[in-house]
């Protein structure tokens, strides 16, 4: 599935985005298998970026950020898939914040094996989770911006895999 871009789009910070819009958009609101179903028509580069876009545009307050980790990581079982996605893009900095913040997730929510439910008012009730959290979420924000940047430019080095070849109008 590759997608098509204008010329101007080649030098946008949204191009890893535009790459994965429509697809993002087509499973919006549909069940785990609908999800699956588009993943799977896409190849390794491109299910890296919709991995990222599907958690990425879910983190843009604190408490989204803790929730949809947590949501990731035990309900929808994608985390792994984000860190490989993360790992084909060789962005070692931000596997190594995956595995910090899958860290705090599993260290606040899981007894034993049993998971505890995940709300986004966690953060009010406990001050160092809270802390923790932001402090993640911080790292998170920039190391982020540098994971979009560095897809960004593997996408306009790679275009034939990702933008029809007539997609640059």
């Amino acid at each position: 599935m590759k997608v098509k871009v204008k010329l101007e789009d080649l030098g946008s910070e949204q191009l890893s985005w535009l790459c994965v819009q429509p697809m993002l958009i087509s499973v919006r609101g549909k069940d785990v298998a609908a999800k699956v179903e588009v993943y799977r028509q896409l190849h390794e580069g491109q299910q890296a970026i919709f991995l990222f876009y599907s958690y990425h545009n879910h983190t843009k307050s604190l408490a989204e950020f803790y929730w949809f980790s947590a949501y990731n990581i035990i309900d929808m079982k994608s985390w792994n898939g984000i860190k490989n996605g993360m790992r084909y893009f060789n962005q070692n900095e931000m596997v190594t914040l995956l595995d910090d913040i899958e860290l705090l997730i599993t260290d606040k929510n899981k007894v034993g094996d049993t998971w505890r439910e995940v709300l986004p008012t966690d953060l009010e009730k406990d001050p160092i989770l809270l802390q923790r959290t932001e402090e993640l979420y911080v790292k998170y924000r920039a190391v982020a911006q540098e994971a979009i940047l560095h897809m960004n430019e593997i996408i306009r080095q790679n275009q034939e895999m990702y933008l029809e070849n007539s997609s640059v109008t």
